[in-house]
Order: structure tokens, then C-alpha cells, then sequence
């Protein structure tokens, strides 16, 4: 079974126990069989009608005992096999974190997004563990009891074997007849959780602007009517499923009867004498093994099917292309050099950056201006690896960057964005993602550098706060500063500011600069800007507009030449004088 090599190859260094789980489940299904074999053993001594009580004790003690024992061995085999499981589901998982890192970001923008990805992490390998370790065992151990109960019932009867067989044969007919049914309902069920967890994610992440514009309601009408359409859809398919999933215990539970009858029928025709003492037994087995291929198999094949399912979605996404690249030798001097470099997000879709030319020297701050939508922030992507270019080459010092683990690219970079990701964990743990190693020295002085002091000292618990979910506790303007306080820690050769400091005050943005300002020192620093003047002294300004680089060079020289850089300077210009009135 695919979903079992696919397990497998997540559990070292627990396949021993794995495979002792396995083996347990079979020695639990003989086990299983015991007790009904036992009790037609024992009838088998009453309709000869020579035991008495002292002659069918032993068989009373075998059953007692074969229960006993079942319970040892199903506590042991569940015990390895959930552990085993366990670790391969989490192993999976951890699977799934390390192959979103290296995807381009637009496979996570497009079919696998965070709310298809949080339902692969949590439903899909809930589904994994579950299966592996508990429904597979149900599966086995009412696998090998049938098939016992079935061997016994052929000995004593064949005639009544035959009758299982027919009616294991109708259940399982049955079962493959819903089973395209059923792998669309489970397929349609997955992608509303997705997006009923999206509906969630968009009220928790938008409910202040929900507030301020009077929707909330409206937003939590949207995730009603997700929740609402899951909630139909199982409604509409129950009807469909629930008589083909009994039809198959319906005929498997005629196996009985249909014994009764084949007996009857072929002793009345005078084609085949059945023997007394053999006969009522056999039919008793047949009933047991009709029960426990019922409850132990047919009952264990929808959760299997989710099981399945969820393999095939992991799958999917770990099938999907990765940035390749696994060079990590580059030099001290990290120059950056963009080789007519050109991009577009999809096959079909405009370029959003066409033939870019330009380098970002180590000493130097190089600035990238323009209009929003002219491409800026797409040539930082380009850079960091989260999209791979359609054409041209981007080199890090002495390495094509196509070349290079994207991991070892990230690593010589710090990014201080204008959109600032804080985890829902403490201050310190938000700031230590730019080095986890750091001292406390290290740390505080990270902190009075990006001017968080005053917050620190603000807060109840100082660096061990809890922030809220994204940060929102905190002001655009205190994200941007631990945003810098991370890229201080990070100490990276290369610094890439995409408007960094728009979120703040005045009075803060200038001693941030300042200590920018002691990063640049040895270091490559390339600054997205739209407000120009924060960008007036930098060593090059790269004017950047429609995917092109438009102009180039220092700012009294753009300014001089008139052109594009010149009117959006004289625009910002005329903007800082606005007021109301």
C-alpha cells in the first residue's frame, strides 16, 4: 500500500517498533478469533452430547484467557505503534515546514495557500498519525481474525466458507463502489476546512478594520457561510453515502443465513449431506467472522481512505519543484550585481521587471527609487530567493544566487521590511530570529540601537511580553524597530531596507538612521524608498519605474537632469507643505 511506503520511510529509527506493532496486531487477531473458536469447539462437545461441565471448562478458560491476553497485546501494540507513528507524522510535517522554505513564494500564493497549508500541517497529518498507528492496526488484527474464523468455519463446513466468501465478496463490491464517491466528498471536505480556516484567519488578522467600518458582521458572515457550506455539503452527500456504506455491512451480514441456506438447500436436494455435529458450529463461525470483518475491516475503510487521502495531498506539495541551488562558497566582499535581469510572476502575465542592469557595491548605499507598482520591491524577492528570474543573472559577490542554496543567500542578508511579521510569542524571542545566540549584552544593545528601550521599559514584562497574534499589540512604528533591532543581531553583510522607517515619527526615524548608519560601514546596503528624502545621500540612486531602470546616478544629478526622479521630488516636495485648511 502507498500510504504504508510512504510512512515508512518517515520512521527511522522506530521501523523495529513499527514492525513489532504489526506483528502484535496479527498476534491480536488470533487472539481475537479465539474466543469464538473456543465456544465452537465447545459446541461442537455438546451436540456429540458426551461433555459435561468439567469438559467444556477448559474451553470457557480459553476464552477468559485469550481475552486477558488480547488486552496485553492490544496495549503494546497500540503503544508502539502510536509511538512510531508519532514520530513519522512529525517527521512529515517538519518535512512540510522545511519544503515551504524552499518553494518560490508563488506556489504558496497560488495553489498551496496558508489556509491549504495549515490544513496539510494539521488535518492531512493528523489523518497520517491516526491512520498509521491506530486504524491500521484495526485493520490488520480484523484482517487475520477473519481469515482464522473463515479457516476454521471451511474445516468444519466448507459449504459454509463458501456463503462468507459470497457475502465478504458483496461488502467489499460495495465498498469499491462508494469509493469514488466518497474520495470526492472527502477531496471537496478538505478544501472547505481550507477555506473555513482562511475565513478565519481573514476576521482574526482584519478585525480592527472590520470595527472601524462597521463589517465585522459582514466578515463574520463570510465565515458562516463557510462553515454553512461545509455543513451542507455533508448533509447533501450523507444521503448518497450512508446506504452504500451500509449496503456492504447489510450483505456482508447475510453471510449467516445465506449459510443456513446453502446447507439446507444442497441436504434437501440430495447433493451433499451435511454432518450435525459439524454443522452448528460452522454456523456460529460464520456469524463471528461476518462480525468481525464488519467491525474490524469494513469499519476501519473510510478513515484508511482519509488516510490515503491526506498521503496524496502531502505528496502533492512535496512533489512541487523546489529552488534548486547548493553552493554556499561566497566571498567576504559581497557585491551585488543584477546582469539584465528580468521577471515575470506567471506564463502569460506582463514582466514585472524587464532587463535591469545595476550593482550595489560593498561600502556603498545603493537606493532604488520610484512610483508604487514600478517593480522595487519585486527585485528585493528576486534577491532573497523567494522567486527565481525568467532571464539574466543576479551574483552575490562571486556566485550566481540560481546557484546557491537559497537558505545561504537568506543568511547573508537582513531585510528590514515595511511590513513587519511578529510572532505570537515573547519580545525577546521575536528579536532573538535575527540571531538566537546572542547575548544578553548583545540583545540589550541591539535594543537601545533601534531605540526600543523605552518600549522595553514600558511593557509589564519587558523582553518576556507576550505580543499579540502578527504584533498588532504593538504600533507600526515599535514593529519597525524590532524589525531593525533583528537585522542589528543578524549582522549580515548585505543590508536591504525597503522603506524601513515609514511607519514612524519624525524624531524616531532620525536616530534610527543614525543607527543604520553604523551598519552600512563595510557592508553592501540597498534602500527601497519612496519618501526621497531619506535617500538623498545615498552613493547611487537607481530610478526605477514600469520594471525599468528609468535613471541612475547621485541625487544632485537626478534632480539637474529634469526627468522622472526630478518630478517626483518636486511632488513629495509640494505633498510635505499640504495641510487640511
Amino acid at each position: 500500500m502507498k500510504l504504508l511506503r510512504f510512512v515508512w520511510a518517515y520512521l527511522p529509527p522506530h521501523r523495529p517498533q513499527y514492525v513489532a506493532s504489526v506483528l502484535l496486531a496479527g498476534l491480536e487477531g488470533l487472539l481475537a478469533a479465539a474466543p469464538p473458536l473456543a465456544v465452537g469447539l465447545g459446541l461442537m462437545q455438546l451436540a456429540e452430547g458426551q461433555a459435561g461441565i468439567a469438559g467444556i471448562l477448559p474451553y470457557a478458560a480459553a476464552c477468559f484467557l485469550a481475552v486477558v491476553l488480547r488486552i496485553f497485546v492490544v496495549q503494546r501494540a497500540w503503544k508502539l505503534g502510536y509511538r512510531a507513528g508519532n514520530h513519522a507524522s512529525e517527521r512529515i510535517r517538519s518535512r512540510i515546514v522545511d519544503h515551504m522554505r524552499r518553494v518560490p513564494l508563488g506556489t504558496l500564493s497560488g495553489r498551496w495557500t496558508p489556509a491549504r497549508l495549515a490544513t496539510l500541517i494539521t488535518e492531512d497529518g493528523r489523518w497520517i498519525n491516526e491512520t498509521s498507528s491506530f486504524y491500521l492496526v484495526r485493520f490488520l488484527n480484523g484482517l487475520v481474525a477473519t481469515a482464522v474464523l473463515l479457516g476454521a468455519a471451511a474445516w468444519l463446513e466448507p459449504v459454509a466458507a463458501l456463503a462468507i466468501l459470497a457475502a465478504l465478496g458483496g461488502g467489499v463490491a460495495a465498498m469499491i463502489a462508494v469509493k469514488p464517491v466518497l474520495s470526492r466528498f472527502i477531496r471537496l471536505r478538505n478544501d472547505m476546512i481550507a477555506e473555513a480556516t482562511l475565513r478565519v484567519g481573514e476576521y482574526a488578522d482584519g478585525i480592527a478594520v472590520f470595527r472601524a467600518f462597521g463589517r465585522s458582521g459582514a466578515a463574520q458572515k463570510d465565515f458562516r457561510a463557510a462553515v454553512d457550506a461545509l455543513h451542507d455539503k455533508t448533509l447533501a452527500m450523507a444521503p448518497r453515502l450512508i446506504p452504500l456504506q451500509q449496503a456492504g455491512a447489510a450483505l456482508i451480514s447475510l453471510a449467516a443465513p445465506l449459510a443456513i441456506l446453502l446447507v439446507a438447500g444442497l441436504q434437501l436436494a440430495g447433493l451433499r449431506q451435511a454432518d450435525p455435529v459439524a454443522v452448528i458450529p460452522a454456523l456460529f463461525l460464520t456469524l463471528a467472522a461476518a462480525a468481525t470483518f464488519s467491525a474490524g475491516v469494513l469499519k476501519t475503510l473510510l478513515p484508511m481512505e482519509l488516510g490515503v487521502r491526506a498521503e496524496q495531498n502531502i505528496s502533492a506539495f512535496l512533489g512541487t519543484a523546489p529552488l534548486a541551488g547548493k553552493r554556499s562558497d561566497f566571498s567576504t566582499d559581497l557585491d551585488v550585481e543584477f546582469d539584465k535581469v528580468s521577471f515575470r510572476y506567471a506564463p502569460g502575465k506582463p514582466e514585472a521587471v524587464s532587463d535591469v542592469s545595476f550593482e550595489a557595491r560593498k561600502g556603498t548605499v545603493t537606493a532604488i527609487a520610484g512610483p508604487s507598482g514600478a517593480g522595487k520591491s519585486t527585485l528585493v524577492s528576486l534577491l532573497l530567493r523567494f522567486h527565481d528570474l525568467s532571464a539574466g543573472q543576479i551574483r552575490l559577490g562571486d556566485v550566481d544566487v540560481i546557484e546557491a542554496d537559497p537558505a545561504a543567500v537568506q543568511a547573508r542578508i537582513s531585510l528590514v521590511s515595511q511590513d513587519v511579521h511578529l510572532f505570537r510569542d515573547t519580545l525577546r524571542a521575536n528579536l532573538l530570529l535575527g540571531d538566537p545566540e546572542a547575548s544578553g549584552a548583545r540583545l540589550m544593545e541591539a535594543v537601545r540601537a533601534a531605540r526600543l528601550d523605552d518600549l522595553v521599559a514600558a511593557l509589564p514584562q519587558g523582553l518576556d511580553t507576550m505580543l499579540g497574534d502578527t504584533g498588532r499589540t504593538l504600533s507600526g512604528g515599535e514593529r519597525q524597530r524590532v524589525a531593525i533591532a533583528r537585522a542589528l543581531l543578524k549582522d549580515a553583510p548585505v543590508i536591504v531596507l525597503d522603506e524601513a522607517t515609514s511607519a514612524m515619527d519624525p524624531l524616531s526615524e532620525s536616530a534610527i538612521q543614525k543607527a543604520v548608519a553604523a551598519l552600512e560601514d563595510g557592508r553592501t546596503v540597498i534602500v527601497i524608498a519612496h519618501r526621497l528624502r531619506t535617500v538623498a545621500d545615498a552613493d547611487e540612486i537607481i530610478v526605477f519605474d514600469r520594471g525599468r531602470v528609468r535613471a541612475r546616478g547621485r541625487h544632485a544629478d537626478l534632480l539637474a537632469s529634469d526627468g522622472l526622479y526630478a518630478r517626483l521630488w518636486s511632488a513629495q516636495e509640494q505633498a510635505a507643505g499640504w495641510r487640511l485648511r
